[in-house]
């Protein structure tokens, strides 16, 4: 297998030679970068601008590339937003304390919260128990992505609920049969998120949802916890 000599093999991956995205974010020249550094130059058949390293030194940068090839075109025709201005991220969500305390303090707002709706039928059909479970902790992590603010914006978002309510300010029989903290994962931090997409978007909040629901790996890829863009 030759490289088809109308490809211009720059804009070939340089470890497993499949085609770069046109237009590379800043996370992906970053990796391009730090792995060229751990490389060495390897032309070849299919690739004159070839280079070698250990799998464990570029699996990140072709994860992202495919990711950035795949996902993120998607991410762009729903208009989900490659860029957050994380440095008003903590007071965005302060403006949101007194319809969150809401949620904490009264129970009939609470009721209305999908989000606390589907842990109450989870608990009926599997038992409070089977919710702290170790099986139900990859469902947990599922059921608790902020859609497309990622890891980097759950660590912000939470970081801040836990300032405005901290778990010994919360009765354990206001939010039972989650604890304090698992109340604030598993529903304030959604409960949040599902405002924010609403605010960014200018869609309903059962749009919103939908948005929550289907840009939560595009999330997690485009805004890793260690932080993603911002590196």
């Amino acid at each position: 297998v030759f490289l088809d000599p109308s490809v211009d093999p720059k804009i070939l991956c340089p470890y497993c030679d499949t085609r770069l995205p046109d237009r590379p974010t800043p996370l992906l020249r970053q990796l391009l970068a730090d792995t060229a550094k751990k490389s060495w130059s390897s032309p070849r058949p299919t690739n004159p601008l070839g280079r070698k390293a250990p799998l464990e030194a570029f699996i990140t940068l072709c994860h992202r590339h495919r990711f950035e090839s795949v996902t993120l075109p998607e991410a762009e025709r729903n208009r989900w937003p490659k860029e957050i201005a994380w440095e008003k991220l903590e007071d965005r969500v302060k403006k949101m304390k007194g319809e969150l305390n809401k949620l904490i303090s009264d129970p009939i707002i609470r009721s209305r919260s999908i989000f606390w709706t589907e842990i109450m039928e989870e608990v009926k059909a599997k038992g409070s128990r089977a919710i702290a479970g170790v099986k139900n902790q990859f469902a947990t992590f599922e059921k608790t992505q902020p859609g497309y603010y990622g890891e980097q914006g759950t660590v912000i978002i939470l970081q801040t609920l836990f300032n405005l309510f901290p778990p010994a300010s919360i009765h354990p029989d206001q939010v039972k049969p989650l604890t304090p903290n698992e109340f604030t994962q598993r529903v304030l931090l959604l409960e949040v998120a599902a405002r924010l997409i609403c605010q960014d978007m200018g869609v309903s909040p059962s749009e919103a949802m939908k948005i929550l629901c289907e840009s939560s790996s595009y999330g997690v890829a485009m805004f890793p916890e260690d932080g993603g863009e911002l590196g």
